[in-house]
């Protein structure tokens, strides 16, 4: 048997080391490369399905949201809303209370448009009269709940995502509930407010949206959007039951669709400021 001297093996161990990490490196690449692969393809599949089988024009629905407080307390509110959507990407929207007593029959008129500042009307049935209010702030809560405009549009724009508009990476599957999940951690190119990253879930057979996790320049969780109930009306899905966490604040809000109804023909006038007008009477 040949002895080999110290600096021959130590040469040895260093090439057999290198060529080991090399093929761990390949190997790790090979895996990332696969992981960016499948959300790339998740995120085309799921754009092509909202822009497609999943699209609609207008839409009714009549919602229950409820307030629950750090100190557990609840507040609810119940609302009939009518959405319009148009080819050039605005949407108008025409929201009324329904309840409690003291906010029954006041409506408000949105008018957003794609890429600019949008417009709101309100009508306090009190003062039988509508005045223009300031265009929605991002960081501005909706309704008072713990979901703000800019998260509203966030998971409006996610559906049409691409490569182009964020960083994706197929974490794998999970399960959320009873639905089986995809799992991708997504960095927006441009950031989304404080949201440096995003952890989206969403069933692997409709690709749907089930959990949203938004988190800032640390690794605590900002807030948590859970959909549950998701069932088809025609063809578009719909959750029944959302639920936003808010961790920081000890808070969270639910949203519980109680009638929805799509592409029913809206007349356009439902969405002028002389039908707002006659809302509250």
């Amino acid at each position: 048997m040949t002895r080999r001297g110290p600096r021959v093996w130590s040469m040895m161990v260093s090439t057999e080391t290198r060529i080991l990490l090399a093929a761990v490196l390949v190997g790790s690449m090979v895996s990332v490369a696969r992981a960016t692969d499948g959300a790339r393809e998740i995120l085309h599949e799921r754009r092509r399905l909202y822009e497609t089988t999943y699209a609609w024009s207008d839409q009714h629905q009549i919602l229950r949201v409820t307030m629950v407080g750090r100190d557990g307390r609840e507040q609810v509110r119940v609302l009939e809303i009518y959405e319009r959507r148009y080819g050039d990407g605005d949407r108008r929207t025409l929201l009324t209370f329904l309840a409690p007593d003291a906010l029954k029959g006041t409506a408000m008129l949105s008018r957003l448009r794609t890429g600019g500042a949008g417009e709101r009307w309100l009508y306090l049935p009190k003062l039988r009269r509508v005045r223009r209010i300031a265009a929605p702030i991002s960081d501005e809560s909706v309704l008072g709940t713990d979901l703000t405009n800019r998260e509203l549009d966030l998971m409006q724009a996610m559906v049409k995502w691409t490569e182009s508009d964020t960083r994706a990476t197929l974490r794998g599957d999970a399960l959320i509930g009873e639905t089986r999940t995809y799992v991708l951690e997504l960095a927006p190119r441009v950031q989304e407010g404080e949201y440096a990253r995003l952890v989206l879930w969403v069933g692997t057979d409709d690709l749907v949206m089930r959990q949203l996790e938004l988190y800032g320049a640390d690794t605590a969780v900002t807030k948590r959007i859970r959909q549950t109930e998701v069932a088809f009306v025609g063809t578009v899905p719909v959750a029944s039951h959302v639920e936003v966490e808010n961790p920081r604040s000890g808070t969270r809000s639910a949203f519980d669709v109680l009638t929805m109804e799509f592409d029913k023909g809206f007349p356009e006038d439902m969405f002028n400021l002389s039908f707002l007008e006659g809302t509250g009477r």
